[in-house]
């Protein structure tokens, strides 16, 4: 072993980190209970839309074997509307699929059961940290109960609010997008066929995500007044909403869960290392949902910080600024362009102006009447 990594997190992002970190002791410190109850035969309300890099990512690491696969839908198209009658689509190639729809419980859990079956990774979980410190000699943990977890590196994959960041005054810049995403599953009077839908719509960005069977998931990225509205009405009135502003195209739909909401922000670390420390998925960025990366993101984190310690030098410890630097070198490009396209398209298409409206509107019509474009962005989503 070359040594143990502390990894503050248990979600996703954090196992998935500890399962990929090769040579080394990982203990992952998460602060809620351990789950002793089954899953629910209802379809989580959270869910998460996986490209392949992360598909490749959860086979290579052993957790995709782990999900039950009657609870994972492929999407093999995606149909951008957008407020004017423009519409842009586009389909993965034959025989392959732009992403996997899937619950985040379940995803989550399996993760954490392939990390806790491998004997260099402890997952200890109602751990509550109460102190963070790190240097490129070592870093450690204090717990709620008096113990002190060390290791050469601290890991922070503690979500947007990260304890660790702020704990060892990373720098970080956020916005609050005045807006929250409404959250629910229906079942549908039509088959949906495997393809995602999108509307760009003047109350904000609608998605229909398929799942399993005659049912979708839908995010509605909506102004808070908005959300406010959607929230207060009766179930009834909330499906009739639903449907028409998907234009109907799955006939009736029944709510089949219960509506919840998360705030929008977005999350901007510059500099997500320091000597000892490093910040993995949304403690190292959050971004806008509309595109449904954010956990792509997070994973790609993992994989790239678990492959440069890997390749670190014989004389570099895995604390080493210039270590660590590399990692955040490699996802730079990635998180910074993601993070250009999801807020100016937010912003884009917030905007009320006539003339945007048809400029917008007039760029998806562009896009879908070329097949290199549409080509292209098949390929990005299937990063």
């Amino acid at each position: 072993m070359s040594g143990k990594i502390v990894v503050a997190g248990g979600g996703p992002v954090g196992c998935a980190f500890a399962c990929a970190c090769e040579g080394y002791s990982v203990e992952v410190i998460e602060a809620a209970p351990a789950r002793e109850t089954p899953w629910p035969e209802e379809y989580d309300a959270r869910i998460y839309a996986l490209s392949p890099g992360t598909r490749d990512l959860l086979r290579d690491i052993g957790a995709w074997e782990r999900l039950h696969s009657a609870r994972i839908q492929p999407v093999h198209r995606m149909e951008i509307f957008g407020d004017a009658g423009a519409a842009l689509t586009f389909s993965a190639p034959a025989g392959r699929s732009l992403a996997w729809i899937l619950e985040a419980g379940r995803l989550g859990a399996a993760i954490e059961e392939e990390a806790a079956s491998r004997p260099g990774v402890a997952v200890r979980h109602g751990a509550r940290a109460t102190a963070f410190a790190a240097t490129a000699n070592g870093a450690w943990v204090q717990l709620e109960d008096g113990t002190k977890v060390e290791g050469s590196l601290l890991v922070g994959a503690d979500g947007p609010d990260s304890a660790v960041r702020s704990a060892t005054a990373i720098a970080f810049e956020e916005t609050a997008y005045d807006e929250a995403a409404i959250v629910a599953n229906f079942e549908t009077e039509k088959e949906h066929g495997g393809i995602a839908r999108q509307w760009f719509r003047a109350d904000g960005v609608l998605a229909w995500l398929p799942l399993p069977g005659k049912r979708i998931s839908i995010v509605w990225s909506a102004p808070l007044a908005t959300a406010n509205e959607l929230q207060a009405l009766d179930e009834r009135s909330f499906e009739r909403r639903v449907r028409e502003a998907g234009d109907a195209l799955l006939g009736d739909l029944q709510l089949v869960s219960k509506v919840a909401r998360f705030p929008l922000r977005s999350i901007r670390v510059p500099q997500p290392v320091a000597p000892g420390i490093a910040l993995i998925g949304d403690a190292a960025h959050a971004v806008h949902p509309l595109a449904g990366q954010g956990v792509n993101l997070g994973f790609k984190d993992a994989l790239v910080l678990a492959q440069t310690l890997a390749d670190r030098g014989a004389l570099e410890r895995a604390g080493d600024l210039r270590v660590l630097r590399r990692y955040a070198r490699a996802r730079s490009e990635d998180v910074t362009a993601m993070q250009f396209v999801t807020h100016g398209l937010d912003r884009l298409f917030a905007a009320g102006a006539p003339g945007l409206r048809g400029i917008r509107n007039l760029g998806l019509r562009l896009v879908d009447g070329q097949d290199w474009a549409k080509g292209a962005l098949a390929r990005r989503a299937m990063r």
